[in-house]
């Protein structure tokens, strides 16, 4: 007999469309600025969990599907969707720029929203040519989007099969207790169909999300599986009530204020798979306490204070851990002697100008010609205007006027 589906009405709808979703061997992998595409590995993902609910495969509202870079590009009754280049021009981005009360602002008021940086994102690709083959680094990439692509992750648009974890499925949480931290802006749903373990996603309250959210999740500590807190507002005490949580295998926490004193709460869950540490304060210190994570396999920690020696030694004590430290730009093209000797003379200050010596002779005077008076030095003569053209002298009239 299988265990029993969890029953969410509330947040049925967003089944199809995990954030979690990746296929085997890309499950939440750090995007490879170098390898991957920018349509298919960003901009895609973006696209099914915001668009294809209404312009889908098998849905077709204002006569526009965005499922195939085809239907992308045939647009729909409003116009183009996309137009290569032209950001203002793009219907799109036109919609989901529009304000919120606005009745033709995309997606709905009632439905998950994009957040600045995937709509940052959608403008990057737009104004890079909406290429739909090419790779991340084919393309120009600011500062910016460097940024905000360091630290994004690989969503797989269509899900595939979830392995359930190695751990005894649990009964069922209950209804109105995941319904209560649905109705507070958390992504709740199933971990899969008929499982009753369940993933949560904070991403449309990361603002106003804190320690005092964070409690809300202990009474689902038997099912919830996978938590991201990514860009939310939980500090090193908020996270405290994590290690209350004993059944997380994935746990995000990119992008927050927690440090060293976190680790010592998040090594005590002996179950997790996955650590997403990108952008937070931890250092190589902090490290020593997910040393007993012996079921870790991956963690993020770009952007932190954790070294390569911090990293080499934690993979070491941690069998088939893999620690990422990010993208590295690569150094630049070593310069040829005779390119770089041209250039510092190019770049080289003028020479000042020597100062005479004090006890330089001075030039002699020009003798004055006799029988003129000393007067002031000759000033040179002032410029003279331009000459205004006369004006014509009136004709006299050759017509007698009346008396």
């Amino acid at each position: 007999m299988s265990p029993p589906a969890l029953a969410i009405p509330a947040i049925a709808a967003f089944l199809p469309f995990s954030l979690f979703a990746a296929s085997e061997g890309e499950d939440g992998r750090l995007i490879d600025i170098k390898k991957d595409l920018a349509y298919e590995h960003v901009i895609r993902p973006i696209f099914a969990n915001y668009c294809y609910s209404c312009h889908g495969e098998e849905s077709k509202k204002g006569k526009l599907q965005m499922h195939t870079p085809e239907a992308i590009m045939k647009g729909g009754s409003e116009g183009d969707t996309v137009i290569p280049g032209d950001l203002d021009g793009s219907n799109a981005w036109f919609r989901i720029t529009l304000p919120t009360d606005d009745d033709e602002f995309m997606p709905p008021e009632d439905e998950p929203q994009l957040n600045e940086e995937q709509k940052k994102l959608v403008a990057w690709w737009i104004e890079q040519g909406a290429s739909f083959d090419k790779k991340i680094s084919d393309l120009t990439i600011p500062s910016e989007i460097q940024s905000i692509l360091g630290g994004w992750q690989v969503v797989a648009v269509k899900e595939a099969e979830k392995e359930e974890p190695e751990i005894e499925m649990p009964p069922a949480a209950e209804v109105g207790i995941v319904d209560g931290i649905a109705k507070s802006g958390v992504l709740i749903m199933p971990l899969a169909q008929n499982s009753t373990f369940l993933s949560a996603n904070v991403l449309n309250v990361a603002d106003s999300f804190g320690d005092a959210q964070v409690k809300q999740f202990t009474p689902t500590a038997q099912q919830l599986i996978w938590l991201n807190l990514a860009r939310s507002k939980i500090t090193d005490e908020g996270a405290a009530e994590l290690a209350k949580l004993q059944t997380l295998t994935r746990l995000h926490l990119e992008n927050t204020e927690l440090s060293d004193k976190a680790l010592s709460h998040i090594g005590k869950l002996s179950n997790l798979e996955y650590l997403n540490l990108y952008g937070t304060k931890v250092t190589d210190a902090g490290l020593k306490n997910l040393e007993g994570l012996k079921n870790l396999k991956r963690l993020y920690v770009w952007q932190t204070g954790v070294t390569e020696t911090g990293a080499a030694k934690l993979e070491k004590s941690i069998p088939g851990l893999e620690v990422n430290l990010g993208w590295k730009a690569p150094p630049p093209a070593a310069e040829k002697p005779e390119e770089k000797s041209a250039e510092k003379k190019a770049n080289a200050p003028p020479a000042p100008k020597k100062k005479p010596a004090e006890n330089a002779e001075k030039p002699a005077k020009k003798p004055q010609p006799k029988g003129k008076n000393k007067g002031p030095a000759a000033q040179p003569p002032a410029k003279k205007k331009p000459q205004q053209p006369a004006p014509k002298k009136k004709q006299a009239a050759s017509k007698e006027q009346p008396a």
